[in-house]
């Protein structure tokens, strides 16, 4: 008897296995659960066809917008200075000596010492904005700065401002060099040559000499080095 249920106890085990392999394979709570199969990955691509999908570069060049080119910066004109020839203070008002860029010296007022605009005929927008002794300080106009200075002539350019203003301060002359003495020599022969040269002038020349006797009335003698003559006697 016990050996007659002995396949029959082989078949149950089997078939419990199998039931709980299929429990395991099936999740109740599987987020995929219900949906399609994924699709199937996309074949290789071949030669030809990557060769067919590479960008044309003559079409991209054609597709390219022109760049604006950028509009070059007008050139700045040429500096225009005023160099200080001189400063006044009378009380309160000031007013100082410039020469301007046409070598020409003019007397400019600086108006209740506050920025006043410098009356030049021919360069405009130049502005007189403080009066120091020996010294000022002058703007520029915006379109024409102050970009090279000048020593010699006392213009220095301002770098914190980007030449928008210069000072102009009086420079010191130099003396002139005293003339030298003529030499002795020289002169002595000078007078010696103007000497012989009035004696060549006046080589056929006779002084006249008017005695006393000879005077008549009414009349009297000049004497000079060239000679006598008469002339009336004064009333």
């Amino acid at each position: 008897m016990k050996y007659n249920n002995i396949p029959i106890i082989g078949i149950l085990t089997t078939a419990l296995c199998l039931s709980s392999i299929q429990t395991q394979a099936f999740d109740l709570f599987e987020e995929d659960r219900g949906k399609p199969p994924p699709p199937p990955p996309p074949p290789p691509i071949t030669a030809a066809k990557q060769q067919a999908q590479l960008p044309n570069p003559f079409q991209l060049r054609q597709q390219k917008k022109p760049r604006k080119t950028q509009k070059s910066r007008k050139p700045l004109p040429p500096q225009k200075d005023f160099f200080l020839r001189g400063t006044s203070r009378i009380g309160d008002k000031r007013m100082v000596v410039l020469k301007g860029p046409d070598n020409k010296e003019f007397i400019q007022r600086f108006k209740n010492n506050t920025r006043t605009e410098i009356k030049h005929e021919i360069h405009k927008g130049y502005y007189l904005i403080n009066v120091e002794a020996r010294e000022i300080k002058i703007e520029y106009p915006a379109e024409s700065p102050c970009r090279k200075s000048n020593e010699e002539k006392g213009l220095l350019c301002s770098e914190t401002d980007e030449g928008k203003t210069a000072t102009l301060s009086l420079k010191q002359r130099k003396a002139l060099p005293a003339p030298k003495p003529p030499k002795k020599a020289k002169t002595k022969q000078r007078a010696k040559d103007k000497r012989a040269k009035l004696r060549e002038q006046f080589k056929g020349f006779k002084k006249k000499v008017i005695k006393d006797e000879d005077v008549p009335p009414g009349m009297r003698v000049v004497r000079t080095p060239f000679g006598d003559r008469l002339v009336p006697k004064k009333k």
